[in-house]
């Protein structure tokens, strides 16, 4: 496609029908040229005002918005904090089972909404401060471009090569090539005549909508996404908690997270029954209890010799405690139902809720989730 003859001409038919039309009504080449630059210019200033907009927001959002301005670690907890607020079973059960997925989902529910709902007006002052920059910045070309042609009595092609070479490396702007307006001669009279179709050009970016970066490569979502959510997203065989490793690949370090969950929430149950187990990981591998690495697997496997299952398990480094986060005591009550439901299973037997896990309040394990970042 790139060195077909006819996709090439197909490509240039509006551009020299826009050329013939213009000499058509007695235009100059001057004003043919300057009109076929400021048609250029229409489609890369929006470009360049959407993708730079979209890093500047991406930018403020990473400073002054609190879940993005840490690392994943960070943002897990606010995902959280909004799961429990929403008290949103389908989000917790995405959560578990495919993190990433919902914690980009998360993202992108926040950009919206601070793009368009809490912050429209900064959002759009960003975006109208770019269009005053890349206005300014074409501005000076069309100046220092001029300049140097009449200085060194250079030619049209000599003047489109100089003003693309200094948009270079904010617009996308092909050069292109002036055989057929190579009567030019005079360059201040081209100057002000870009300059004229510029207001409009300039006018048109600074009234589009938000929604049209979607249109481009940058996206402020997509950014937050690519410094969030490049790390590790292994997840603990017994809870499905998730490493917190900034780094993707962090071999030979082992995974490891600060607080794991009742076995339960993934399903694990005891064997040729139905009850699901309540007790947290770091406990278990801390008990004289086994386990069975599959569901037909004959060899039962002391919890405390974990590591021995296979490399799923031998991968991890989980250290025997006690704690218990309020936030999962929580969710395991508030949720007991859909979970039941969910794996057709039940906490009950040696998977009975202890009674004490019932006077746990949303507001309290939404508030115990800040000992996930203060650590």
């Amino acid at each position: 496609m790139n060195n077909d003859a006819v996709t090439y001409v197909e490509s240039k038919k509006e551009q020299y029908y826009n050329i013939f039309s213009s000499f058509c009504r007695g235009s100059s080449s001057a004003v043919v040229l300057g009109e076929l630059i400021c048609e250029k210019l229409k489609s890369s200033t929006v470009e360049a005002v959407c993708n730079k907009t979209a890093i500047d927001l991406a930018g403020e959002m990473k400073c002054s918005f609190p879940a993005f301005s840490g690392n994943r670690l960070n943002l897990e907890k606010h995902l959280l904090k909004s799961l429990a607020e929403k008290e949103d079973f389908g989000g917790f059960i995405t959560y578990i089972q495919h993190p990433r997925n919902q914690a980009e989902t998360f993202i992108r529910e926040q950009v919206q909404k601070y793009i368009f709902t809490d912050n429209k007006d900064k959002a759009r002052n960003i975006l109208k401060k770019n269009v005053a920059d890349i206005n300014k910045l074409v501005s000076q070309a069309l100046f220092t471009a001029t300049d140097k042609v009449k200085t060194q009595r250079g030619d049209s092609d000599m003047w489109v090569k100089e003003f693309s070479s200094l948009l270079k490396d904010e617009l996308t702007f092909n050069t292109f090539c002036c055989q057929n307006l190579s009567d030019i001669n005079n360059f201040d009279f081209l100057k002000e005549e870009i300059e004229k179709g510029l207001e409009s050009v300039m006018k048109e970016a600074s009234s589009i909508s938000l929604d049209k970066m979607e249109e481009f490569r940058m996206k402020p979502d997509q950014i937050l996404i690519d410094q969030l959510c490049n790390c590790c997203w292994a997840k603990c065989p017994f809870c499905a908690a998730v490493c917190t490793n900034t780094l993707e690949n962090h071999s030979p370090d082992k995974h490891s997270v600060p607080f794991h969950r009742p076995s339960g929430i993934e399903g694990w149950h005891t064997r040729g029954k139905v009850d699901l187990v309540i007790d947290f990981c770091t406990t278990l591998v801390a008990s004289d209890k086994c386990f069975y690495r599959h569901s037909d697997s004959d060899e039962s496997i002391p919890y405390k010799q974990y590591q021995r299952a296979g490399k799923k398990y031998a991968t991890w480094q989980i250290t025997p405690d006690g704690s218990k986060m309020t936030y999962w005591k929580w969710f395991v009550c508030r949720f007991q139902q859909q979970l039941e439901d969910h794996y057709n299973l039940k906490f009950q037997g040696r998977g009975e809720i202890p009674p004490e896990w019932r006077d746990h309040s949303k507001q309290e394990a939404i508030e115990s989730l800040d000992d996930m970042y203060n650590l």
